[in-house]
């Protein structure tokens, strides 16, 4: 992955590798799906370092629905509520894989939320 030049680039980044991780995982395309996860993790420690993780929050509201599931999963620990109310919205809502991720999402909310989270990606 080429180097995040500021907060508005990691936005397009994060993005760029949710489309990409979705799209791989239709496909079948595991090796290169999971290079986009890596990269949007990526992305993730960068936006924690700079104190802006919340900036995520620009994809509450996107009509793609994996940004919008992966930015509300990325929150959870700032913006549980919030939070899980989009990840609920998007599993009831019943649009295949999106709302599959998002129901799994649910079962594992307790560690989804936890602040233990971003230690992690932190140490990566």
């Amino acid at each position: 992955m080429r180097k995040i030049k500021n907060v508005e680039d990691a936005l397009a980044l994060f993005e760029l590798c949710t489309i990409i991780h979705d799209e791989c995982n239709k496909s079948g395309d595991y090796r290169k799906s999971n290079k986009a996860l890596d990269d949007k993790r990526k992305v993730i420690k960068y936006l924690l370092e700079n104190d802006s993780i919340q900036n995520l929050k620009v994809f509450y509201k996107s009509s793609n629905l994996f940004a919008r599931l992966s930015a509300a999963t990325y929150l959870a620990p700032i913006d549980n509520e919030n939070c899980y109310r989009i990840v609920k919205e998007i599993m009831d809502m019943n649009e295949g894989w999106a709302s599959f991720e998002a129901k799994y999402t649910l079962k594992e909310w307790t560690k989804v939320s936890s602040l233990e989270v971003y230690d992690k990606i932190l140490s990566e």
